[in-house]
């Protein structure tokens, strides 16, 4: 079959390869030099967390006394950022998969019918929201 030049009139074909005239094919242009994108923790970013943790630790520097319930969500961001061990399961720091962050909160959905069940509500409640479970993030971001 003879190579004519209409045959490229298709919708989505791509002409040939030919000289610098008008129908010459371009190089495609390439993606802009984007940044990687943001590292995440479940459903929310790495940014996200950090900053609502930031918050936690400067109530706590001005004199607010966390309950069992805000210490469970404490914990719980403190292993998400890969600072601490999980605070149920006791896994290794490092920022966890999603899937470990269901495992924590069924091991604190466990816990909740133990001695520190307001601590486990709280982890429970953190890991629900990190992984997108829930919208209700647990701590009301104290005044800065």
């Amino acid at each position: 079959m003879a190579d004519y030049p209409t045959m490229w009139n298709r919708p989505g074909a791509v002409p040939p390869v030919t000289g610098t005239g008008a129908g010459a094919q371009r190089a495609a242009a390439l993606p802009p030099n984007t940044p990687p994108a943001e590292p995440v923790i479940g459903r929310r970013t790495l940014a996200e967390v950090v900053a609502l943790l930031d918050n936690i630790e400067y109530a706590v520097q001005t004199g607010y006394q966390l309950e069992e319930f805000h210490e469970g969500v404490r914990a719980t961001y403190w292993w998400a950022v890969g600072r601490a061990p999980s605070p149920i399961t006791d896994r290794a720091p490092g920022i966890p998969a999603t899937q470990q962050l269901r495992a924590e909160d069924d091991a604190a959905e466990a816990a909740m019918r133990g001695p520190r069940r307001r601590y486990a509500n709280g982890v429970q409640h953190a890991a629900m929201w990190l992984r997108g479970g829930t919208q209700d993030q647990p701590w009301t971001p104290w005044e800065t």
